[in-house]
């Protein structure tokens, strides 16, 4: 196989950077949504994960390329989040969030309570114990099939229905912990 060249199974052609930019940017742009990444940062996120891929590719043995581009977009992500926590342990609060700069195509009240519901989601998902919250919003949020976890993670697929049975109960008990905490 030539260098910077991957097959995706054993009788496929190989497949060259463009190739697997154009067929898996959408994955990677789904994943980093569901891995928690900010809407404002999907698309840099995304790019950022096929700069690695660019880097990498050369080196990659050609087996299982959806697991690969998921665990490079699961580093990418997290990486962003840890640096994304570090900054605001030492920077002040914005005055002015891009976010609410005005969007015509919705009606800006839809557009907080859309925020403020995934806000709460994300917050309640971060709940979840990591392994499990990954393979919970695959499931639940990128639309994953428990098989495609499976592949993706390198784990039995009856792995993944266990993370996911266990993520859904930690869930629902922060879920309820919640609104013990709304409730007057």
């Amino acid at each position: 196989m030539k260098a910077g060249a991957i097959a995706e199974d054993v009788h496929a052609q190989p497949l060259g950077f463009p190739l697997v930019y154009r067929r898996h940017y959408h994955d990677v742009l789904r994943w980093t949504r569901a891995l928690g990444g900010p809407d404002m940062d999907l698309e840099d996120l995304t790019q950022d994960v096929f700069v690695v891929v660019h880097r990498q590719l050369a080196q990659f043995d050609g087996r299982n390329l959806h697991a690969w581009l998921y665990t490079i977009t699961a580093r990418t992500v997290s990486v962003r989040r840890r640096s994304a926590w570090f900054r605001r342990l030492f920077t002040r609060p914005r005055d002015v969030v891009l976010e609410a700069v005005h969007d015509g195509a919705r009606d800006p009240l839809a557009r907080l309570e859309q925020k403020e519901a995934q806000r709460r989601f994300f917050a309640l998902a971060g709940a979840v114990h990591a392994s499990r919250r990954e393979a919970f919003l695959l499931f639940e949020i990128a639309g994953h099939s428990g098989e495609e976890i499976a592949g993706m993670q390198g784990i039995p697929v009856a792995t993944v229905w266990t993370r996911l049975h266990l993520a859904r109960k930690e869930f629902m008990a922060a879920l309820a912990a919640h609104r013990t905490k709304e409730e007057p």
